[in-house]
């Protein structure tokens, strides 16, 4: 855990993190809800506008399953989560926009 939150505070987001670890360091997110992975197959890869970061594709799953979504409205980002892992997120942030919001 203690890696996870570090790469958080440097502002790197990696696929695999552990949700718990973005609770420690940012905080409970504004709004949750939970998407079926079929949604999740049109999201693309990359940063910016319009794409998540991450694995990018719902073949990535096996079956349907339920991934969660968390939004962080204050900080225009969001994640997503399958189980306690990261798979993908949406921000505009900066690395460095990013390792400022750390506690």
């Amino acid at each position: 855990m203690a890696k996870h939150k570090e790469s958080i505070r440097e502002g790197l987001l990696v696929t695999g993190l552990n949700r718990e670890a973005f609770l420690k360091e940012w905080g409970m997110p504004d709004k949750t809800h939970t998407i079926p992975s079929e949604e999740f197959a049109s999201f693309t890869a990359g940063w910016g506008r319009g794409s998540y970061g991450g694995s990018g594709r719902a073949s990535f799953f096996r079956g349907r399953v339920s991934l969660d979504v968390w939004v962080y409205e204050k900080w225009d980002i969001t994640l997503i989560f399958h189980s306690l892992r990261l798979v993908a997120w949406k921000t505009d942030k900066s690395r460095e926009e990013l390792k400022a919001i750390s506690k």
